[in-house]
């Protein structure tokens, strides 16, 4: 999930990328009226007024929607924990024109969801059934998760901070069609990613902490999750409009908001994600009822007369749990905090395919708003929302960050190539998916230069020891670069200021993208020398000697004078064939067999949604396997190679530089994961 924010675009890039669908947009959006409930009087000492507000999100919302060519979002804005605004904006279905409607119109809501989640998981707590410092593996009953850090039990508060230290992997968490779903128990209990580093040393947002904590809702209650959440949370808050799972009736499905791509110039109507991990992320609701949610969260549990946590217990669940560094906004339980304008929030985002959305609360100023968009647009539109609503309501004084002089050498510990902590690391996923990596360069004048993307270099420039604005002045909703140092004082991971769920790890020069591909370059470059071995046989088997007699090739099996064979003047020979026949696996592996598979969606797609792996995909990666035993044989052979001194100087010179080669590649493959035992 990308929470980064983006500039607007100007008035040129909207006209290429479709200015009369925009205008279309905007008109529509500006003459759908707003449902509003009715609405009590406002604290005017807050400066957050119905008409500000309604003239806010009026001009705001169509903005984004025209900017980033989105069909519709639906709105609702909370104050003293009541409904102060809703209202829909544009389409919730284009080819039938119907509009979006804030009390009626449902959208999928995403990681919302976690919240409802972890409100449950908090009420739990609350009523002394579960320790949030306890080894989770206490409440399981199926299954339990691997101890690989012995003394070091993922608890629940690592799960609701998404510090546990897993690994992250989207195989199996969604399936083709809403007939083909299974239980999210048993995709926690076939799927149980690696943990990769010890719980509580940095966050990675994991799908799969969040639905093992539903399973264990299930285990220690005896409820079904669904019932639960409804029991508990949706019936006490009046929370009718909202579905947990995928809205099948019929009259939920006619009120659901379609999902839209942006092709060719115009918006299509496209299937959203259909998520096996229910309780992270299919819940659909209303602005209206998300309303509620917020209300009751901003009212520290009791809204209405409706208590479901109590106020220390509230409090507890949206204070800071654990921080990547001081210097960083703080996971909460649950929630995540943004800082803008001075303004403490605690929030959280939810995107599927096509639908992106994010809550947000004041909690000192008690107010807060909700916001779904129905295209992938929306995850920088509700960015930007966020940003002016601050702006709008909190701006703060105009002030330029104070610099901090750095040497130039002071500035080469921050160099460097990083990577996010949210991938996968263990298995053939991190192939077919690998992480972006950004390139820190120390610069001149102060500053350092982030790569990424293939974007522009950014500029940022030293503030305080280890932290760097944009430089220039230039807000960005993801705040400033923060370094965080060992106990020696080596920078180990760079992270957003606020974007708490996850930080950038730093990585090793061998793990960089340009020295991985070179070692793969090279080693095929290597063994494809080893082709010439059957070629000089050829040649000496038909031309011989100079002198016209035959001579033995040197891949030639030697014989006795009687004609029988020696297995150790044989050895030779069985050298190069394991060489040369590891050579070829290679060859054929990486030139053709892996862009085959990579390239095909249809294996691809059946490798992630599929309860089994594709026979093609396995007997791909089975080949990389072969290749690999036999290039660990051929490296073996290079002790008798020189010991015995077989062949000529240049040639066991060569037979060595082909087994380098092949011991690249054995390298290469492991790095990514190309084995079948890694499925």
């Amino acid at each position: 999930m990308s929470l980064l924010s983006h500039t607007f675009h100007n008035a040129e890039w909207l006209q290429k990328s479709g200015m009369v669908a925009a205008i279309v947009l905007l008109i529509c959006s500006l003459v759908c009226l707003p449902v509003n409930a009715a609405v009590p009087s406002v604290n005017d000492s807050s400066g957050f007024g119905l008409t500000d507000i309604e003239k806010f999100f009026d001009e705001a919302v169509p903005v984004g929607l025209a900017k980033y060519n989105i069909p519709g979002a639906t709105v609702s804005a909370v104050q003293d924990g009541e409904l102060v605004f809703t209202k829909g904006y544009g389409y919730s279905d284009i080819a039938g024109k119907s509009p979006v409607i804030s009390d009626e119109t449902l959208f999928h809501i995403g990681s919302i969801t976690k919240l409802f989640t972890w409100t449950s998981i908090m009420q739990l707590v609350e009523d002394g059934v579960i320790d949030l410092d306890a080894d989770v593996n206490i409440y399981l009953r199926d299954f339990s998760i691997p101890d690989t850090y012995p003394g070091e039990p993922i608890t629940m508060r690592d799960l609701m901070t998404h510090s546990a230290g897993f690994e992250d992997s989207e195989v199996h968490m969604s399936v083709a069609d809403a007939d083909d779903l299974y239980s999210f128990r048993v995709y926690c209990r076939d799927n149980i990613p690696a943990r990769v580093y010890p719980p509580g040393t940095v966050t990675s947002y994991s799908n799969y902490g969040t639905a093992l904590a539903a399973v264990i809702i299930e285990d220690v209650t005896g409820t079904p999750y669904k019932s639960y959440v409804t029991d508990n949370i949706l019936h006490p808050l009046g929370m009718n409009d909202t579905v947990i799972s995928y809205p099948l009736s019929p009259e939920y499905d006619v009120l659901t908001s379609s999902g839209y791509h942006f092709e060719g110039g115009k918006n299509v109507a496209v299937p959203d994600t259909v998520f096996t991990i229910g309780p992270a992320g299919t819940i659909s609701s209303t602005a209206t009822d998300m309303a509620k949610f917020i209300s009751v969260h901003m009212e520290n549990g009791t809204w209405h007369g409706a208590e479901i946590l109590s106020g220390d217990t509230a409090a507890l669940m949206h204070s800071p749990a654990f921080s990547n560094d001081p210097r960083v906004s703080s996971m909460c339980l649950g929630f995540y905090e943004t800082r803008l304008n001075g303004e403490r929030f605690i929030s959280h985002g939810g995107d599927t395919d096509t639908f992106h959305s994010l809550i947000a609360i004041n909690p000192d100023k008690k107010a807060g708003f909700f916001v779904s968009y129905n295209s992938p647009g929306g995850n920088q539109a509700r960015n930007d929302l966020m940003m002016a609503f601050a702006d709008n309501y909190w701006l703060a004084e105009e002030g330029a960050d104070e610099t901090l002089s750095e040497s130039e050498s002071s500035l080469q510990k921050y160099a460097g190539t990083y990577q996010s902590t949210r991938h996968n690391y263990r298995t053939f996923e991190y192939y077919i998916s690998p992480p972006d990596q950004t390139e820190v360069i120390a610069g001149d004048n102060n500053s350092i230069y982030m790569l990424r993307g293939g974007n522009p270099p950014a500029e940022y420039t030293a503030v305080a020891p280890g932290v760097f604005a944009l430089s220039g002045g230039e807000k960005s909703f993801s705040g400033n670069l923060v370094f965080r140092e060992d106990e020696n004082g080596n920078v180990e991971f760079m992270c957003l200021e606020n974007i708490p769920v996850f930080a950038f790890e730093r990585v090793d020069w061998y793990e960089t993208t340009p020295f991985t591909d070179w070692v793969a370059n090279m080693g095929l470059i290597l063994i494809l020398t080893a082709l010439i071995w059957p070629v000089m046989a050829e040649c000496r088997r038909t031309y011989g000697n100079a002198d016209g007699n035959s001579v033995m090739s040197d891949t030639d099996e030697p014989e006795k004078e009687n004609g029988q064979k020696s297995l150790c003047d044989a050895l030779p020979f069985y050298a190069r064939l394991t060489a040369g026949t590891a050579s070829i696996l290679f060859i054929v592996f990486i030139i053709f067999i892996i862009p085959s598979v990579v390239g095909s969606g249809e294996i691809i797609i059946s490798y992630a949604e599929g309860m089994t792996v594709p026979a093609a995909l396995a007997a791909a990666l089975t080949v990389s396997l072969i290749a690999s035993l036999l290039s660990v044989i051929a490296a073996l052979f290079i002790i008798p190679v020189w010991t015995k001194r077989w062949w000529s100087l240049w040639q066991r010179v060569h037979y060595t530089i082909v087994v380098i080669g092949l011991l690249m590649l054995v390298w290469w493959v492991n790095y990514w994961n190309l084995f079948v035992f890694r499925l």
